[in-house]
């Protein structure tokens, strides 16, 4: 069992937070504990976690998972927010003036990182999703966010196209850099990282050497 926090410790509060007495404290890590658990099981390959075995590896009561949730969805809307926080120190802003191979590179192992970080999570949510505006909107933002780099990264050959030919370019780029088509590589065709992110590279490459040869 954990052992209380004392009210008068106050080392590990955030800085210019109001601190947190030792009864919040204790509802705050256990509700940290049922989204870890959440995502260990998502992880080890359990796709539709149910609250029973959800409270079990959080070692918590299944009363206890709904006191602090007010159901599943809302539990797994919190489990897509952290795996967005814990993925946000795998991605580096790539600056769009480097010579356009050292881009490619650094865009191609960035989405290996979190492509392959992210398929647990993704998987779980491909089956929840339809079933969940929260986990869909989430999805979408992921969406969207992936689509904006995209944009940043490869700004100056976008800006070579005309206007008209701007956006089918970025679904292009946007399509074969996605998820599905990393799933499709790494479980469909059985490749490994390595031999994903070769074919990743030269997609994009192809991609790109379109607009080159029109400049």
């Amino acid at each position: 069992m954990t052992a209380p926090i004392d009210a008068s410790d106050r080392s590990g509060d955030p800085p210019g937070q109001p601190p947190l007495d030792g009864r919040t404290a204790r509802a705050l890590r256990t509700r940290d504990a049922i989204v870890d658990a959440c995502i260990a099981l998502v992880e080890s390959g359990d796709l539709r976690p149910t609250a029973p075995r959800i409270a079990d590896r959080a070692g918590v009561s299944v009363r206890s998972v709904f006191q602090h949730f007010d159901d599943l969805e809302s539990l797994f809307a919190r489990v897509a927010d952290r795996v967005v926080e814990n993925l946000g120190h795998l991605v580096e802003p790539i600056e769009p003036t480097l010579p356009l191979d050292e881009r490619i590179e650094q865009f191609v192992a960035q989405r290996r990182r979190v492509l392959e970080a992210l398929t647990p999570i993704r998987r779980a949510a491909t089956v929840h999703a339809p079933f969940s505006r929260e986990l869909t909107q989430r999805l979408q933002l992921g969406h969207l966010a992936m689509r904006v780099e995209i944009k940043s990264v490869f700004t100056t050959e976008i800006a070579r196209l005309p206007n008209d030919e701007r956006r089918p370019f970025i679904d292009v780029l946007d399509t074969v850099a996605s998820w599905a088509s990393w799933h499709n590589l790494r479980t469909l065709n059985g490749r490994s990282p390595d031999e994903a992110q070769a074919v990743l590279r030269r997609m994009v490459q192809m991609a790109l050497a379109s607009v080159a040869a029109r400049s």
